[in-house]
């Protein structure tokens, strides 16, 4: 049997709850991580915490079938309770329970702890009001919902997976003769940001590093085919064009 989290001590016992969990050794790893997950959105005034099997199998990288899998565990191993919502937009109920085993090592004191609680003196068991502000200890019947800030935080934008249109060299020729020589890193590096002149025929680069690297690489060639090298004149500056 388990029992459900107090909830007039509920951040204490939750975050017991979770350090109870990931160190116990029966539970793998995704386990753990999803009782991590679950942590935070615990709560105590609702009694537990929503949340999607698709969201959670993402936020971890897991598949929906590991997920239901840690789940299972955490539920074999009294740590879980969860109520099953069918329902299309209905998400289960998660609630943190306390393992048996667990709540009886914690319900039975020693004589020892006993009779020091018993034998307190009156500056040590003096009441909340008359502590000083060195020696109150924080209300914990003040609920502290740990998950609003979360929930506030912005979600990171979703990286685009569709490959980036880059700017290339313009003459394809000439393009395919330095990714021959020095591969599709050297020409996107060095020729793509270069212009061309038809006039001159000639290959504009954008710094001296991309005129020696493609002299370098095809300088022979280049020249052999009429096609010179030279860096491009930089533009003025936004000062210099205002004056």
């Amino acid at each position: 049997m388990s029992r459900l989290l107090d909830p007039e001590n509920f951040v204490a016992e939750k975050l017991a709850w979770h350090q109870r969990i990931v160190t116990d050794p029966m539970l793998s790893v995704g386990a753990k991580a999803v009782a991590g997950l679950l942590l935070h959105d615990l709560n105590s005034a609702a009694g537990g915490a929503w949340r999607g099997q698709g969201s959670m199998a993402a936020s971890l990288g897991q598949s929906d079938r590991q997920l239901r899998r840690h789940l299972a565990d955490l539920q074999e191993a009294g740590y879980l309770e969860i109520d099953v919502r069918k329902g299309r937009s209905r998400t289960n109920t998660y609630r943190a329970m306390v393992p048996e085993l667990v709540a009886e090592v914690a319900e039975k004191r020693t004589p020892t702890t006993a009779q020091t609680v018993q034998n307190r003196t009156p500056a040590s068991g003096q009441t909340p009001e008359n502590r000083t502000s060195a020696t109150r200890k924080p209300d914990m019947g003040v609920r502290q919902f740990l998950y609003d800030p979360i929930r506030k935080f912005p979600a990171p934008a979703p990286r685009s997976t569709a490959p980036s249109m880059r700017r290339r060299f313009p003459c394809a020729d000439l393009r395919h003769l330095v990714v021959s020589l020095g591969g599709e890193g050297a020409a996107a590096s060095y020729l793509d940001p270069a212009s061309w002149d038809p006039v001159d025929n000639r290959i504009l680069c954008a710094s001296d590093t991309a005129v020696t690297r493609l002299t370098e690489l095809a300088g022979r060639l280049l020249r052999e085919r009429g096609v010179s090298l030279a860096r491009r004149a930089a533009e003025p500056s936004q000062h210099r064009m205002a004056a």
